[in-house]
């Protein structure tokens, strides 16, 4: 933080969005507010309440025979072409396997598909709630100013996202503000994100609908297979019976 609090400002704030490390800054306010390192405050507040048993950043001998491994594109140049390669020591070599001085709020943790549908049946009406009714409704508000998107920097591994001019930002990941080809027409106001390792969840509220995607898959972070598996989960939703 000391190192981030020294740096110059992309744009003064509310001028603009761009994903960054904004979500470490976060982190390292809840270790400071709760004088709990982030990880425990993570067990305390969310993971021990939702029963989220396979979430955390060392990961145990027990779970160890399930966890995926991680596979990238063959041409590291074109992130969603065709062809994988398995990745054997990414991020690095021994992640999770023992405890690391930083725990991120960005990334570092791991998780399993129950998990993940419990945390998100918490952001859903009726289910066993953390938030508030208005701090979930903001949560799922677009933040941003009329003329501001979600965008991506123009040199960082997500830079073939770019700029998304459909997509604001709540506080809690990408706001759908206009139907598009490959979201379909009854996705607005649908809240989504993911990450580059292939885990992809949103919620509809309109439609009383979550689902969350894990492919392991390295960069398949809105890539196209999880468009078309949103919209066959909407359609099967949509049938009677």
């Amino acid at each position: 933080m000391d190192v981030l609090g020294s740096l110059p400002l992309q744009f003064q704030p509310g001028e603009g969005w761009e994903y960054s490390a904004a979500t470490d800054v976060l982190a390292r306010l809840c270790e400071v507010i709760s004088g709990q390192r982030f990880g425990d405050f993570l067990q305390q507040r969310v993971l021990g309440p939702l029963g989220m048993v396979d979430t955390g950043y060392v990961l145990r001998a027990d779970p160890r025979p399930r966890f995926s491994a991680l596979y990238g594109a063959a041409n590291a140049a074109d992130p969603l072409g065709p062809g994988l390669v398995r990745l054997e020591h990414s991020p690095y070599p021994g992640a999770w396997l023992e405890p690391r001085p930083r725990q991120s709020g960005t990334g570092g943790l791991f998780t399993s598909l129950p998990d993940m549908l419990a945390l998100l049946r918490s952001l859903l009406p009726g289910g066993p709630r953390l938030l508030k009714d208005a701090t979930l409704a903001e949560a799922m508000r677009n933040q941003l100013a009329p003329a501001q998107c979600v965008q991506f920097p123009g040199d960082g591994p997500a830079a073939h996202i770019g700029r998304q001019p459909r997509f604001g930002f709540g506080l809690a990941g990408a706001v759908t503000l206009a139907p598009h080809a490959l979201g379909g027409e009854d996705s607005v106001g649908e809240l989504q994100w993911g990450g580059l390792a292939g885990t992809h969840w949103w919620i509809a509220p309109r439609a009383g609908l979550a689902g969350a995607f894990m492919t392991h898959r390295l960069m398949a972070f809105w890539h196209p297979c999880w468009f078309e598996f949103k919209r066959r989960a909407h359609a099967l939703h949509g049938r009677p019976g």
